[in-house]
């Protein structure tokens, strides 16, 4: 009877362990974790996608209301909170874009390059460059707009902007550093970097 009896009491403590023990240290790990992450929302949580479609919204108003510097603000507050989610490079186009409507240059240049830098893998992507090294053109940045082309051809070969960022260079590099000894060297890396890229 007493081996019976102490059975009971070790299943009894399991159960007890159950119940109160191991939903204690869930809701501990869970808080922790929580308090760990930057980021608190993801993709399965709704009420954190309500926020991120409210933020984008109020972002998208200022934009097309025409107040660029409030947009501007908004845009980058998605970015920080959800831009991990989704739309952060929809976000951070809308950014550089806002920044061209208020003549805001080097900002905008800056902007569209950004956005390949944090959404690489974006279909924006070789098209911000491409407008990043355009912007720097049109403000004669010519040594920066030729930094941006290379870095479609390194980058981003096989995408559509990259025969015209190896145009756009050598034609640079003749008409505004034709005696130029730096742009004889930089001619020479460009076409070391295209000889490489089509033998990969």
């Amino acid at each position: 009877m007493k081996q019976v009896k102490s059975k009971k009491l070790k299943v009894k403590s399991r159960n007890w362990f159950c119940i109160f023990l191991l939903p204690t240290s869930y809701f501990l790990l869970t808080a922790f974790t929580g308090c760990a992450s930057n980021k608190s929302v993801r993709t399965g949580d709704y009420w954190g996608n309500q926020a991120a479609v409210q933020q984008f919204q109020r972002a998208e108003k200022y934009y097309y209301d025409g107040k660029y510097n409030e947009a501007i603000a908004e845009y980058q507050y998605y970015i920080d909170q959800f831009g991990d989610i989704y739309y952060g490079d929809e976000a951070q186009k809308k950014i550089a874009e806002a920044f061209t409507r208020i003549n805001q240059w080097n900002e905008a240049a800056e902007a569209y390059e950004e956005l390949t830098d944090k959404f690489s893998k974006s279909q924006y992507a070789s098209w911000s460059l491409e407008e990043s090294a355009k912007i720097y053109e049109q403000i004669s940045s010519f040594k920066e707009a030729i930094r941006v082309y290379q870095r479609i051809i390194e980058e981003y070969w096989t995408s559509p902007q990259r025969p015209d960022a190896v145009k756009k260079i050598k034609e640079i590099l003749i008409a505004k550093f034709s005696e130029n000894r730096w742009a004889k060297k930089k001619n020479n890396e460009i076409d070391k970097i295209i000889s490489r890229k089509q033998r990969e």
